[in-house]
């Protein structure tokens, strides 16, 4: 009890709860959530060691930087906890901020987010140019052939579709627990706009989606095949409710 006690104590003050919402939407350091809301970094330092200590986000260092994330399992644990005082199975907490209403419970954009096609695809004019992952097990340029499963690929092939440059990057969160992939880590705080990759969990899916970045299905055939299928809009997107079969694990 003392544990739900100290998370929802975390939570009432106005600035931690604007820091919540705004990790919903973009993963950031200390410097950039101070930049958005206007508040010092000392103030966001202070704020941040709260939400750790209670465990709704999560940090990692990436270069000199340490980038700030929800704790997911954190807060679906709280709402848990709602619906069993309330008995009620859909438990929504509506905010002001402002003057506009935003669900915690959802996680509902900002309706300044720059990243609004991970969910409002309709206000978003798909661009050509972009950044495209592809998982792989072994570093052959565009001849390497995509990963059957994000979270255990060995490496990230990333093509950038506008200078044609290839550049490969480790999973930064191979050893994971399994079905806990935190793509963030992965990429190593990658800038991506989309994923092939043969195989996914949904909670990849879902990180990955809330950070604007489209998850499709890949086809035979190497990165360079593949990439041409997707510039042709020819690749399947995976739905957000899509459970991953590598290894049986359906996650």
């Amino acid at each position: 009890m003392n544990n739900f006690i100290n998370l929802f104590k975390a939570i009432a003050d106005e600035t931690r709860v604007n820091i919540l919402i705004l990790l919903s939407k973009k993963n950031m350091c200390a410097k950039g959530i101070a930049k958005h809301l206007e508040i010092s970094e000392a103030a966001v330092s202070q704020h941040i060691k709260i939400l750790k200590e209670s465990q709704l986000i999560i940090g990692y260092k990436i270069g000199y930087y340490i980038i700030y994330d929800l704790n997911e399992e954190r807060i679906n644990d709280a709402i848990k906890f709602l619906n069993l005082i309330t008995n009620s199975d859909n438990i929504s907490i509506s905010l002001n901020y402002k003057d506009k209403n935003y669900k915690v419970g959802s996680l509902m954009c900002l309706s300044n987010c720059k990243n609004k096609k991970c969910s409002k695809t309709e206000l978003v004019k798909e661009e050509l140019t972009m950044k495209v992952c592809f998982p792989v097990k072994s570093n052959e340029g565009v001849n390497s052939a995509p990963y059957n499963h994000f979270g255990t690929a060995p490496l990230f092939i990333i093509c950038d579709t506008e200078t044609n440059e290839v550049k490969a990057l480790n999973n930064g969160d191979l050893g994971h627990e399994h079905g806990k992939c935190q793509p963030i880590k992965a990429l190593s705080g990658e800038i991506v706009d989309a994923v092939i990759v043969g195989g996914i969990g949904r909670g990849a899916i879902t990180k990955l989606n809330s950070m604007g970045i489209k998850v499709f299905k890949a086809i035979e055939g190497n990165v360079n095949e593949n990439l041409e299928a997707y510039k042709k809009g020819e690749l399947t997107e995976f739905p957000t409710n899509h459970t991953c079969s590598h290894d049986g694990c359906g996650h």
